[in-house]
Parts: structure tokens; sequence; C-alpha cells
């Protein structure tokens, strides 16, 4: 499975904002993982329609 063109939007809209260290896609769930600098969503995943949802582990 490849990233959609919702996760890809967010995903370099992200990235342009230079808040994105590190990116991992799940092509087992189609989930796009990512750590950004944000207080507030360090670690999130892009859902395939472009939600953004944070990862608590």
């Amino acid at each position: 499975m490849e990233p959609t063109e919702e996760q890809f939007l967010v995903f370099n809209a992200l990235e342009t904002l230079e808040i994105v260290l590190y990116s991992l896609y799940d092509e087992d769930d189609g989930s796009w993982y990512i750590s950004t600098l944000s207080p507030t969503l360090p670690v999130a995943k892009i859902l395939p329609n472009g939600d953004i949802t944070p990862v608590n582990f």
C-alpha cells in the first residue's frame, strides 16, 4: 500500500514548516508515523484520509 495524496499533502505541509524530526510509513496499516518538534503532538500518525492522531506509548 502506498501513501495517499491526503497523507502527502499533510506530510509536505509539516515538512515545509520544518517540524518533522523523523517519519516512517507503515505499509501494513497505511499509516504514516511522524515525530515532530511540537510539544503538544510529539509523536503522531497521519491516517490515509489525512487526519492526524496522537500516538501515546
